[in-house]
This record gives C-alpha cells, structure tokens and sequence, in this order.
C-alpha cells in the first residue's frame, strides 16, 4: 500500500511539473511575441455605471518601448473636467514602474506610491496596477487546460489556452489572474482577475478586437468589466499608428508638467 501511495504522489507530482512547465512555455510565448518601437494613438475612454449612464472622454495615447520596459503618456482631451490630465509610465525591469499623474486643477504632479496601485485611474475600471507594464518573471504560471471557448462573438472560432498567474508583487491587487491565450497568435484575449481581499472575481478584460499592425498585434478595443460594482470601461484606439518615430522626449516630467 505505501508503494502504491508512493507511485501515485510521484505521478502526481510529475503532472504538476508538466503543468507548471507548460504554463511558462504558453506565458512565454505571449511575452515573446514582436513588439512595436513605438505607438500612438486617438483614443475614446467610455465609463459606463450600473445604472447604463455614460461618460465619454477623448485622449490620445503613446507608448515606446525601452531598454527596461514598456513607456507609456496619456493626455486627455476632453470633456473639460478632464482636459489636461496627463499620466505617465516609465517601465522598470525588475522593479516597479514610476507612475505619474498630473492633475491640471491642482496644477500639481501626483506620484503614484506601490501601496497606491489600486487606485482608479481617473475614476474608470483600469487600477493604476493594470496600466504598468509587465514583463514574464513578474509572475508564476500554472497551466489549466487547453481547446477553450469564450463565450463572445467577438471570439467566435477561436481556440485557447488557459493558464493561471499569480503575481510576485505584494502590492499588487490581485490574489491570481486566469488568462486565455490564443493557441493560433498567443495573444491573450481575456483575463480575469481575482481579489486579493477574498478571491472572488472583481475584474474581467476583453480585447474583443486586435489589429496586426506592421506585425504587431495591437489591442484596439478593450472593455473592463468590474464584477461588484458593475460597472465598465471601453478604451478603443481610433487611428493606431506602429513605428513612427515617437520622440523620447515625450516619456518625461516635463511634458507631463507643460
């Protein structure tokens, strides 16, 4: 009996192993995938409340990819309680991203502090944590199963991977995050995201449309979903642009401040 008890532990472990092992080759993929120089973009900001009620907001958005990560400048357009508000994202490898928000009322920079990562960004369903950018050993993988659906006609067809992150940053607002990664482009396609105050689901993202873009795959229309409050956002990029030569002058304090 204790053989047999031994043979099946050491089976299951095995298992675990490949399952781990798998997950990291699917995660690896996603991450591995080309990368854009550059980006920019118009963009439209929809917040919706439980009630349905909308808010619009126009912006345009850049992103440069640099030696330690993903950089990334917001600034908003309108309507006029938001015009002026400028974000920046400058990615770190290895640590955390420095965030910061100007707020033109105030007339007064916001820095963005690890213990504030929940934060809503500008009052929408995006956390300031999901606006940083994220690199492979920022989390540990486990795959789940394979030949998945998603239940949206936006991804109707496909098929997917689907494998569990959990996240190395203690200050990071997610107890774990299940993402579908397409098994034909290994983009990921959705993710949920679970709260680390009790475990339920709180937030579910959807690219329901991704563009090549001179090779790159491009998000262009994303909705979050946040599950207790019921609320949502779109972002959807209206004229993306790859590889046009975005000035680094652009990632800095002081245009964030101008």
């Amino acid at each position: 009996m204790k053989k047999l008890l031994a043979v099946v532990l050491g089976l299951s472990l095995v298992g675990m192993a490949f399952a781990d092992a798998k997950g990291d080759e699917i995660a690896h993929k996603y991450y591995d995938l080309k990368k854009a120089d550059d980006t920019k973009s118009p963009a439209t900001m929809t917040l919706i409340d439980k009630s349905g009620n909308k808010k619009v907001r126009k912006l345009e958005i850049f992103y440069q990819e640099g030696p330690d990560g993903k950089n990334a400048f917001m600034n908003f357009l309108e309507p006029a309680d938001v015009a002026g508000t400028k974000f920046l994202t400058l990615g770190h490898k290895g640590a955390d991203s420095e965030q910061r928000l100007y707020l033109p009322a105030l007339k007064k920079t916001r820095k963005i502090s690890s213990s504030g990562k929940d934060g809503e960004f500008v009052n929408s369903d995006f956390y300031f944590y999901d606006l940083e950018d994220k690199h492979f050993e920022d989390h540990t993988y486990t795959f789940i199963s394979e030949n998945e659906t998603i239940a949206d006609k936006a991804f109707e067809g496909m098929k997917f991977n689907k494998i569990e992150m959990k996240t190395v940053d203690p200050a990071a607002p997610y107890s774990k995050e299940i993402a579908y990664i397409n098994m034909d482009n290994n983009f990921v396609y959705k993710l949920d995201c679970f709260d680390k105050k009790d475990n339920a689901l709180l937030k579910t993202f959807l690219f329901v449309k991704v563009d090549t873009i001179k090779g790159v795959l491009v998000p262009v229309q994303t909705i979050v979903t946040n599950t207790k409050k019921g609320t949502k956002t779109l972002l959807a990029l209206t004229d993306p642009q790859v590889n046009t030569g975005v000035k680094a002058e652009v990632f800095t304090v002081k245009n964030l401040e101008q």
